[in-house]
C-alpha cells in the first residue's frame, strides 16, 4: 500500500488504545496495516468535525469530499482526494469493505458539527452507531470475520466502547466542547442539568446516580458482546477482545471511584494495558463455553423476584420487557395511597437484613441502597409489659454475637447459655431432620423455654411467618446461619426511608429502557400461548400480545400454577405451599406511640411496631405501623374496627408512657397469601428456575432458594433465572 507523509494522519494512526491493540493482538501485518489506515480515516473524519477553525459549512464540505471519495471506490465516479484516500481505497478493495458503514461513519461525525445535546437514548444510540458501531462493521471485515453473527458482535462492541467513552469524557466534553452526549431525559429524571456536568461534585449524589445508569448501559453491551462470539470467528476477533478489555477496565475504574468524575479522564497505564492484553489473549486460548445468544425476554410480575430477574437479565445483555398487572411495582410487597390522609402506605413493613446479599446486590445494581436506613449491625429493641431490652451486637467481631446474647436482659443466664449452645451447634454443622419443625429441632439442641419465648419464637415468626411448631427447621436453620450467627454486618436491619413504591423507581424503568427494554404496568397477563412446545407470546387482558424469545413467570405460586402450561409446574405445589397471612395495622395518632424506627413487642400478638412519621403523615399527626405475623385466628377473622381496638390495647400495655393516645385514622391490611408454608408434603419440592418448557423460567421467593418467603429469597430467585437462561 502507498503511504502518506501527512503528520496529523500518522499521529492519528498511533495515538490510541486501539493502536496498541492492533500491534499486540496478533493481526497479520497486512490486516494491521489495513486497520491503521482505516482508523486514521476515522480519526481524520472526526477531527474535521471537531476542528475549531473552519466554519460549519467548510466542515460539511470537507466531509462531502470524503463521501465522494468513498462512493468513487465503488462506482468510479471520483478519484481519491488525497494520499489517505488512496490507501483507504486499497483497504476497501483488499478486504471487501462495503460502502454503507463507511458513509454511516461520515454521517455520525457530521452530527458533531451541529448537535450539542440529545433528548433521548435513541438519538444518542443513532450517533453511537455512526461513530462506533459502523466502525466495528468495517473492522470485522479487515479482521477476517466470516460468520453473520460477527456483525451483531460489531454493533454491540461499538456501543459498549462508545458508551464508555461518553461516560469517561462526560465532564471534558461539557467543559471543553460544550457537548452533552447523555440523554437529556435521563438527566432530568435525576435532576441533573447541563451546567451540573461542568462540576459534578456540586451534585454528587444525583450525578453519581446518572453516571451509574450509563455504566449499567455500557455493561449491558459488553456482556452482550460475549454472547455474540461465534467459534469460527473467535481467533479473528482477538484485537476486538483486547480493545474491549481496555475500555471495560476503564468502565470498572469509574465504578470503583464511586462515579465521581472530573475533567481529568480515567486512564489506564501502559502496564495495565499490557497486563490486560496478556490476560485476554490467554483466556482466548482456553476452551470457551458457548453463551446463550442475546434474547428478548418477557418477565411477568413486577415484585422483587421479577425486578431482580429483569435487572440481572438486562445487565447480562438481554432485552427485557417487565409486565406488571397492577399500576405500581412491588408485587406482594406493595404500596397504595390512603385516601383519607393522602399518604402512601406500604401493605407491610418489609425489613431487610444485612445478610440479604442478593437483595442488596440488586439495590447496588440500581444504585438505590441509599434509600434505606440501616443500623449497621444487629441492634433491636424490645418491649414487654413496659419493660425495655436490647439485642445489640456492640462488641467487636468475632465476639459481637456473644456480646449481643450476654447483653439481652430478657434472657436468664441459663437461657443465654442455651442460645450460645445453639450457635455452637450451628457452627459445627448441626442439621435438622427432613420435615422436622423448628420447635423439635431447637428442643434437640437444648433450647430453654425462656430462649424460645424471647428469641427463637419471635425470630421464627418474623423470618418464616410461622410459629416454631409449624415452621420448617431447615429454612429456620438457613436463616439463622446467615443472620444471627454470621458476621457483624449480617444482623443489621435496613428499612426503606420512604414507601416501597419509591425504592426501585425511577431507576428500574430507566435501566431497562437504557438497554432497549421497558416496564409496562397495568399489563395483566391472561394466558401464555404455546406453540411447538415453546411459549411464543403472553396474551394480555386488553387483547394485545407480547412476543419474546423467553418468558419468566415471576408471580406468586398460585398465579404461576394457573398461568404455566400443563406440566411446567407441579400441580400439587399451589395447594402444598398454601398461604400464610400477615396482618398490618396503620395508625395515625395525636401523639407518638414510639419514636423508635423499629421495636419488637414480646408476649403479645403484636410483634413489631414501626414509627413511620418521617415517611409521611398529615400535619400534627404521628404515624405508626404494626405487624402481626401468623396472627391468631380470632384476630385474622375480626373486622377492622375490632383489630384496631385490640391493637391499641396491646400498644398501651407495651408502651404505657403513650397510654391515652387517640387514633385519628387507621387502615388494616390483611395479606392472606403473604407467605407460603415452609414444610411441604413428602414428594413435593419447590422448583428451580428451569421448567420442562425450554424457554419458560420461574422466579419467586417460593422457588428452590432454601429460604423462607423473604425479599432475599425473591431477589435470589431472580438472579438464578439470569444464570439459568
Amino acid at each position: 500500500m502507498a503511504s502518506t507523509d501527512d503528520t496529523a494522519q500518522v499521529t492519528a494512526r498511533n495515538a490510541s488504545n486501539l493502536a496498541l491493540a492492533f500491534k499486540l493482538a496478533g493481526l497479520s501485518p497486512e490486516r494491521r496495516r489495513g486497520m491503521e489506515v482505516f482508523y486514521a480515516f476515522c480519526r481524520v473524519a472526526d477531527d474535521i468535525a471537531d476542528e475549531p477553525g473552519p466554519t460549519d459549512a467548510q466542515k460539511h464540505a470537507m466531509l462531502d469530499a470524503w463521501r465522494a471519495t468513498l462512493r468513487g471506490y465503488f462506482d468510479g465516479s471520483a478519484a481519491p482526494h488525497d494520499a489517505l484516500g488512496r490507501e483507504l481505497g486499497e483497504v476497501v478493495k483488499a478486504f471487501g469493505v462495503p460502502l454503507q458503514p463507511l458513509l454511516d461513519i461520515i454521517d455520525g461525525v457530521s452530527m458533531d458539527i451541529v448537535e450539542r445535546t440529545y433528548e433521548t437514548f435513541e438519538e444518542v444510540q443513532r450517533y453511537c452507531y455512526g461513530v462506533a458501531s459502523a466502525v466495528g462493521l468495517v473492522s470485522i471485515r479487515i479482521f477476517g470475520c466470516r460468520h453473520p453473527m460477527s456483525e451483531e458482535f460489531a454493533l454491540a462492541m461499538g456501543y459498549a466502547l462508545q458508551f464508555t467513552n461518553i461516560l469517561r469524557d462526560v465532564v471534558e466534553d461539557r467543559v471543553q466542547l460544550g457537548r452533552v452526549y447523555l440523554p437529556l431525559r435521563e438527566m432530568a429524571a435525576f435532576g441533573v442539568t447541563k451546567d451540573d456536568l461542568l462540576d459534578p461534585a456540586k451534585k454528587p449524589e444525583a450525578t453519581a446516580a446518572l453516571f451509574r445508569l450509563q455504566y449499567f448501559r455500557a455493561k449491558h453491551f459488553f456482556n452482550k458482546t460475549r454472547r455474540l462470539v461465534h467459534p469460527d470467528d473467535r481467533e479473528a476477533l482477538k484485537a476486538a477482545f483486547v480493545m474491549g478489555s481496555f475500555y471495560e477496565a476503564i468502565l470498572e475504574k469509574i465504578r470503583e471511584r464511586g462515579f465521581r468524575l472530573t475533567v481529568e479522564r480515567v486512564r489506564l497505564s501502559k502496564w495495565e494495558k499490557i497486563s490486560l492484553m496478556r490476560r485476554t489473549l490467554a483466556e482466548l486460548k482456553r476452551p470457551q463455553a458457548v453463551k446463550t445468544a442475546p434474547r428478548r425476554v418477557a418477565v411477568i410480575g413486577g415484585g422483587v423476584a421479577g425486578i431482580a430477574s429483569a435487572v440481572a437479565l438486562a445487565r447480562e445483555g438481554h432485552t427485557v420487557t417487565l409486565l406488571e398487572a397492577k399500576s405500581a411495582l412491588g408485587g406482594r410487597a406493595s404500596s397504595f395511597k390512603h385516601a383519607p390522609t393522602g399518604v402512601t402506605l406500604d401493605n407491610g413493613q418489609h425489613a431487610v437484613m444485612g445478610c440479604y446479599d442478593a437483595f442488596l446486590g440488586l439495590a447496588d445494581l440500581l444504585g438505590v441502597r441509599g434509600k434505606f436506613a440501616t443500623t449497621g449491625a444487629l441492634d433491636v429493641k424490645y418491649r414487654a409489659a413496659g419493660r425495655e431490652s436490647r439485642l445489640r451486637a456492640s462488641w467487636p467481631q468475632p465476639l459481637h454475637g456473644l456480646g449481643a446474647v450476654l447483653g439481652f436482659s430478657e434472657l436468664s443466664f441459663a437461657d443465654k447459655l442455651s442460645v450460645l449452645n445453639v450457635g455452637a451447634a450451628l457452627r459445627l454443622g448441626a442439621q435438622p431432620e427432613p420435615g422436622e419443625t423448628g420447635a423439635a429441632w431447637l428442643a434437640r439442641l437444648g433450647a430453654t423455654p425462656g430462649a424460645v419465648r424471647a428469641l427463637w419464637e419471635p425470630f421464627c415468626l418474623a423470618a418464616l411467618n410461622e410459629p416454631l411448631s409449624a415452621g420448617d427447621a431447615g429454612a429456620l436453620r438457613e436463616t439463622l446461619r446467615r443472620s444471627l450467627f454470621a458476621d457483624k454486618a449480617a444482623g443489621a436491619v435496613l428499612l426503606a426511608r420512604d414507601g416501597l413504591a419509591e425504592v426501585f423507581e425511577p431507576e428500574l424503568s430507566l435501566s431497562l429502557s437504557a438497554t432497549g427494554g421497558s416496564v409496562r404496568t397495568r399489563a395483566q397477563v391472561k394466558s401464555l400461548r404455546v406453540e411447538s412446545g415453546r411459549v411464543s407470546a403472553a396474551e394480555l387482558a386488553d387483547g394485545t400480545t407480547v412476543e419474546a424469545d423467553a418468558f419468566v413467570l415471576a408471580v406468586p405460586w398460585k398465579a404461576a400454577a394457573a398461568l404455566a402450561p400443563a406440566g411446567a409446574v407441579d400441580s400439587r405445589l399451589a395447594s402444598a405451599l398454601g398461604g400464610n397471612e400477615i396482618l398490618n395495622v396503620h395508625l395515625f395518632t395525636d401523639k407518638p406511640v414510639t419514636r423508635e424506627a423499629m421495636i419488637g413487642v414480646l408476649d403479645s400478638p403484636v410483634q413489631w411496631v414501626f414509627d413511620r412519621t418521617a415517611a409521611g403523615a398529615p400535619a400534627g399527626l404521628h404515624r405508626c405501623a404494626v405487624t402481626l405475623s401468623a396472627p391468631p385466628a380470632d384476630w385474622a377473622s375480626a373486622d377492622a374496627d375490632t383489630i384496631v381496638a385490640r391493637t391499641v390495647a396491646e400498644l398501651e400495655k407495651a408502651f404505657p408512657e403513650s397510654k391515652g393516645f387517640a387514633v385519628k385514622h387507621s387502615f388494616v391490611c390483611k395479606c392472606k397469601d403473604a407467605t407460603f408454608a415452609t414444610r411441604l408434603p413428602d414428594g413435593v419440592t419447590r422448583p428451580g428456575a428451569k421448567t420442562p418448557v425450554a424457554n419458560l423460567f420461574l422466579a419467586g421467593d417460593w422457588t428452590a432458594t432454601g429460604l423462607p418467603a423473604t425479599l432475599e429469597s425473591a431477589a435470589q430467585s431472580g438472579f438464578a433465572v439470569a444464570e439459568a437462561l
